[in-house]
């Protein structure tokens, strides 16, 4: 899954409730389909639908909303009876009230889903998995009230990404592990894999010339809400967030095998516990570059075809922004990833001994 421009994403959730909510006098309510109707044109297949309004001060009223079902747009669905919708009513130049539908209304299946997860994370995860949702949760608080904030405010994305990163994975590693030996040479190791990721990028998005703008998203930012902050320093913040979930899971998988083998092999000497580390660390590797990049190639596929359908030189796709900030992305994370190996492996051993 990408985590395209996280930042970006986040920041665009706090400043607006939603891409419609400029409309000037105009009230945001959901409503429930109650009758269906379609008419089929040459070109355009249009749906005429009763919905049910089912809150604020026009509950229960019944209201005709127009659908068109366009392809290649955020409207290419049909609505059926039952479906939740997101309408927004408004009065004309006549004061009649003109209802508009905005999109399908999709919290109730998001929170179904979200169940779900909990449930089997709790079976599953017992103790852990409880603790491992905790420390989602924080992370996402220190995204949207430190990192977001921050930024917002003008201080370097880099350096506020570095501290809000390093605060992420101690209160992690300390909630999943408790503070030991091992829970600390991971926060060592991660963090370090992480630090090398935000400065490979950072260096070689000022090498290539990366804008940060070239992301639809950031010019919605910009041309619809005028925000003013540093995009390339966002940009790479993203890659240091999402960097950190991979390396965590490399760093403290290699650790608890050094220490394992420490507990089995009291008498074993750093060496053969590097060595030991290395050679696991070298299989995890192998695996979680796979998933890194092939995370981020799935993520702009449909751009990537585009490219190569189209009659331009590959290789000048691949020079363009958009490929060249993917380029990056997976590349630092990967490189961050790899060194994180060694150095876990290095302090795990010295601390294990």
């Amino acid at each position: 899954m990408k985590i395209k421009i996280l930042l970006i994403s986040i920041a665009l959730m706090l400043l607006v409730n939603s891409e419609y909510s400029m409309a000037v006098d105009s009230l945001q309510v959901t409503g429930e389909v109650m009758d269906v109707s379609i008419k089929k044109g040459d070109y355009v297949q249009e749906q005429l639908i009763k919905v049910k309004i089912l809150e604020g001060k026009y509950k229960d009223k019944i209201v005709l909303v127009r659908h068109q079902i366009l392809e290649y747009s955020l409207h290419n669905y049909e609505l059926n009876t039952g479906d939740k919708v997101l309408i927004s009513l408004s009065y004309d130049e006549n004061n009649r009230l003109t209802p508009k539908l905005i999109s399908v209304w999709r919290l109730e299946h998001l929170k179904n889903l979200s169940i779900i997860f909990l449930i089997l994370l709790v079976i599953f995860g017992g103790l852990k998995g409880i603790l491992s949702l905790t420390s989602l949760a924080i992370s996402g608080f220190i995204i949207i009230k430190f990192i977001i904030p921050s930024i917002l405010k003008g201080y370097d994305a880099i350096t506020i990404s570095v501290m809000g990163a390093s605060v992420i994975i101690i209160v992690s590693f300390i909630l999943i592990s408790g503070f030991t030996k091992k829970s600390l040479a991971a926060i060592i190791g991660t963090t370090g894999g992480t630090f090398v990721a935000g400065l490979l990028s950072k260096i070689y998005s000022y090498r290539c010339h990366i804008s940060g703008l070239a992301d639809d998203d950031v010019m919605f930012l910009v041309t619809n809400i005028g925000l003013k902050i540093n995009f390339k320093g966002l940009y790479m913040s993203a890659i240091i967030i999402g960097t950190i979930g991979v390396v965590m899971d490399v760093s403290m998988s290699v650790t608890s095998v050094i220490f394992e083998i420490k507990r089995k092999a009291p008498r074993a000497h750093f060496r053969e516990l590097m060595g030991s580390g290395l050679k696991v660390g070298k299989d995890v590797m192998s695996t979680m570059v796979n998933t890194l990049i092939l995370a981020y190639v799935g993520s702009f596929m449909p751009l990537l075809i585009i490219y190569i359908t189209s009659d331009a030189s590959f290789t000048y796709a691949l020079n363009t922004e958009l490929l060249s900030i993917e380029i990056i992305r997976s590349l630092s994370g990967s490189i961050g990833l790899i060194l994180t190996i060694p150095l876990t492996c290095f302090v795990a051993s010295i601390m294990a001994k």
